[in-house]
């Protein structure tokens, strides 16, 4: 099949390149752009059934105009001393004014336009109902750019230490700071709160900000910026820059190593072409195929992009594909050097080298595919997103790249176009001049030979010795392997904006105010608007306060304690009666804790609950447990039909909560699937399970050593010394790549001690394969590491540092210590026959014997191993 295909592409190469010009042009022309279809949002790719996800449809359905989806907190804060009547006035007059400026100053004939056609698609009683907030989302909407007549979202409020139901708990209880919230609808991770964010940012920067500059801003009094929004914002643009910067060093270092490794500008500009035009045209077809699900068609599981998969398939891709486009290059030279024209060299490097590319790529591609069966979007669609990526770089590698080295020829290794002869035995990888190079620039360069040696003479020792001092970070990744960060403040440097502006709110208020957890209470044959159903949930908020040391709770809002621990204040509005204020307030009380909507009849009501941690930890999972189990004992004990009364969970921390459930659900699933799949396709390439058995093991303990020496890295980097764990990213990804790509190794050692074992026996042909594949794995593997540490090199977020150093420390521990040592020391002890009578179960005794040779030298001592030993 490669030989044909060989053949195909040398005599007709033009029409190949030609084709692959055409049809590159023809993807990115048909293709949207990746932002136009990648989701932003994090908890978008959560199972739709899961708890936050169902009580936010709920919510939205009982509270149609207060859909707070995240906010935008602004901290006034005065260190040294007391808030005084000036600074309140500032922020009523001054900052809440020119808020509501940023949200107001618009076009009011395109107002109108817009609301006609709100008008025309909802419908007048539904219109009417939601004018106001339509307005206010028109008024943002505009301030971005044109508004999609699809795409009405809405402003919820902008609430000040003035208004009435919360402007007490919006004041400190020190009094020397306030906080001043812009509630948005769309979630936190959003691009669409950007603008907004930016433009409250020009609004109250010191020194440099309008208010600044007018000189309004009171002496001492200190403005800072914060919110679940604003912590997405800074997310994203993290993410942003994270890509672009990745994307940048990994292009850079593989011109690097190309450079490095070839010698020749051209040559090296091959594989480059090669892997760059595969990397587009991965991302487009990734982007068409997603639009195909934007309205729930299902293809391909479901695929969408998000922001952070563009740096995955561009990493995984330029690893691979480098790798790949190597040993077609390796091959191709070996032919030219036996004095193959170019035509020959070019169809008899397809031929000979097709077979197990295809073989490598395909097993790559199978091991991370297996992430389609993740419940989390992200991880299934990331599978889905790299095994097509390189789908198309083993082709791109096998066509495009065989028509460039037809069209450069021979002066593709310019300034040395003419190069020595060397006749090269059969195989798929053996001598050439560009292996020796390749094994020059190896660090174990002259090394492989004493290695071989070693496993031969001293096997169990060798693997003795390796296992010890690897047996600890193992332990270490056992232990740790559920210690895991979910916050995401924690990732962000600590001079972003929303990380500043959480501290200040931190020194005057609970952790948890920028994030409260809101407890939907749904039964629909309550009225909760009636004095029983008020006394119930009197009594139950009063149960969660009592529980509020335990479960780390600074308060509790309800229908019967609006103003939670805080004393409403009555001074305002003189002249009115304090009955009509009670009154006023009540009113108020009932349509913000009560649906109000026609047709649900009062049949649900919200509990706020603030944390005294932050909302993203880890232990505010922890304690939405509590109060979940508390709320359910509580419901549990009452008589019909209050027993009955279902309950959803909706904020930061129950998505954060749905995203471990789900993930740690995933990590178990696809786990068992990629080592089971890789399995296989070992067993079928090799034909021995047991040997395949423990090549698996072999990758998976390397992947638990990785994950302790990982984690206690970064636990002795942290300078806070309050290490929250690994990013919760890193396991699942790290276990993916590692396996695939480890045993991707494992299958050229494998093959190639195979074909020595046949000519030399079974304890030589490990010593000589291990000899004639040291150089090039080990190269590749310098390759693929690189490429894997430009996300420690450009990633500004802890997560992506940590999984890229995962990932690179992970390869270089399977190239130099896996391969080398456990693997080949496995087998000679196994062909001695020291594991005794286990022997042949262990996979032993399945080699032809043949004469081993006296010396192992003099039977290695031809032209072209001496080429390979010495360069």
């Amino acid at each position: 099949m490669f030989g044909k295909l060989g053949k195909l592409i040398s005599g007709r190469w033009k029409t190949v390149f030609i084709g692959w010009l055409i049809f590159f042009a023809f993807i990115q022309w048909v293709s949207p752009h990746w932002k136009e279809v990648a989701l932003d949002g994090e908890f978008d790719h959560l199972p739709k059934e899961m708890d936050s996800i169902q009580g936010e449809k709920r919510f939205a359905e009982a509270f149609p105009d207060d859909l707070l989806a995240s906010s935008i907190v602004v901290i006034v804060r005065r260190e040294n001393g007391e808030l005084n009547d000036n600074d309140m006035a500032f922020i009523e007059e001054e900052l809440r004014t020119r808020l509501e400026t940023i949200l107001a100053d618009i076009d009011d004939v395109v107002i109108n336009e817009q609301l006609a056609v709100a008008e025309a698609n909802l419908g007048k009683e539904e219109f009417a109902r939601r004018k106001s907030s339509l307005e206010a989302e028109l008024v943002r909407r505009l301030e971005i750019g044109p508004i999609p007549e699809s795409d009405i979202t809405q402003i919820t409020s902008i609430r000040s230490p003035t208004d009435d139901l919360i402007g007490e708990m919006l004041i400190s209880e020190d009094r020397q700071a306030a906080l001043v919230i812009v509630g948005l609808s769309e979630k936190f991770l959003e691009y669409g709160n950007r603008d907004t964010i930016q433009r409250i940012e020009t609004l109250i920067a010191r020194p440099g900000g309008e208010l600044f500059e007018e000189e309004l801003i009171p002496d001492g009094l200190d403005l800072q910026l914060s919110g679940t929004a604003t912590v997405g914002r800074d997310m994203l643009e993290a993410r942003d820059e994270s890509a672009a910067a990745t994307e940048t060093w990994t292009v850079g270092l593989v011109i690097l190593l190309l450079i490095l490794i070839y010698r020749a500008p051209l040559l090296a500009l091959i594989p480059l072409i090669t892997v760059g035009i595969a990397n587009q045209v991965s991302l487009s077809l990734a982007a068409l195929l997603s639009q195909f699900n934007a309205n729930d068609a299902n293809i391909l599981f479901g695929f969408r992009t998000f922001v952070e998969m563009h740096v995955y398939m561009t990493v995984i891709l330029y690893g691979a594909g480098v790798d790949y486009c190597l040993f077609l290059i390796a091959r191709y030279k070996e032919e030219l050097d036996a004095g193959a024209d170019i035509d020959q060299a070019v169809s008899e490097a397809v031929g000979k080298v097709g077979s197990a590319l295809t073989a490598s790529a395909l097993t790559t591609a199978f091991g991370i595919g297996m992430m389609v069966l993740a419940a989390f979007g992200k991880f299934r669609d990331a599978g889905i997103g790299i095994a097509l990526s390189l789908i198309v770089v083993l082709v791109a590698s096998l066509t495009l790249t065989p028509t460039l080295l037809r069209l450069f020829g021979r002066f593709a290794f310019w300034p040395h176009i003419r190069s020595e002869r060397i006749t090269a035995t059969a195989g798929w990888i053996s001598g050439s001049t560009l292996m020796s190079m390749l094994i020059e620039l190896n660090p174990l360069s002259n090394g492989w030979e004493k290695v071989g040696q070693a496993v031969l003479n001293h096997p169990r020792r060798l693997w003795g010795w390796t296992m010890a001092l690897m047996i600890p970070f193992a332990a270490v990744g056992v232990l740790s392997w559920n210690h895991l960060s979910y916050g995401l403040m924690s990732e962000l440097p600590s001079d972003d904006a929303s990380v500043v502006g959480a501290k200040a709110i931190q020194g005057h208020f609970p952790e948890g105010t920028a994030g409260p957890l809101t407890v939907l209470l749904a039964n629909d044959q309550m009225n909760f608007n009636s004095s029983d159903a008020k006394e119930k949930i009197a009594e139950l908020t009063a149960i969660l306060r009592g529980k509020s040391d335990e479960l780390n709770i600074a308060d509790v809002r309800s229908l019967s304690s609006p103003f939670g621990s805080h004393e409403p204040s009555w001074e305002g509005l003189s002249g009115i009666p304090l009955a009509l204020k009670r009154q006023a307030v009540n009113e108020k009380t009932k349509e913000y804790y009560v649906t109000q909507v026609e047709g649900l009849s009062g049949d649900t009501t919200r509990l706020d609950v603030i944390f005294n941690e932050d909302p993203f930890s880890k232990n505010s999972i922890a304690r939405l447990d509590g109060v979940e189990k508390v709320i359910r004992d509580f419901f549990s004990k009452q008589d019909e039909p209050l027993k009955a009364t279902h309950m959803n969970f909706i904020g930061s921390t129950a998505n954060i909560r749905d995203l471990k459930t789900t993930t740690d659900r995933d990590r178990i699933v696809i786990d068992v699937a990629v080592l089971s799949v890789v399995l296989v396709i070992l067993w079928i390439l090799l034909r021995r399970f047991s040997i395949s058995l423990y090549l698996i093991l072999t990758v998976f303990f390397s992947y638990f050593v990785t994950i302790g020496f990982t984690y206690v890295l970064f636990w002795f980097l942290e300078s806070t010394g309050e290490f929250a764990g690994l990013d919760w990213k890193v396991p699942i990804f790290l276990f993916t790549f590692l396996i695939a790509v480890g045993e991707d190794y494992n299958i050229y050692l494998m093959t190639r001690i195979d074909e020595e074992q046949q000519r030399r026996g079974p304890i030589e042909g490990i010593r000589v394969a291990l000899l004639r594949t040291g150089g090039i794995i080990s190269s590749c593997g310098i390759i693929m590491a690189g490429t894997f540490s430009s996300l420690v090199l450009g990633g500004t977020l802890k997560g992506m540092q940590q999984l890229g150093f995962a990932l690179m420390f992970g390869v270089l521990l399977d190239t130099f210590v896996v391969r080398p040592i456990l693997v080949p020391a496995y087998l000679v002890m196994l062909h001695r026959g020291d594991f005794g009578k286990w022997t042949w179960l262990l996979g032993g005794g399945t080699v032809p014997t043949v004469a081993e040779p006296k010396s192992p030298a003099t039977d290695l001592e031809t032209p072209v191993d001496n080429q390979l030993q010495n360069g």
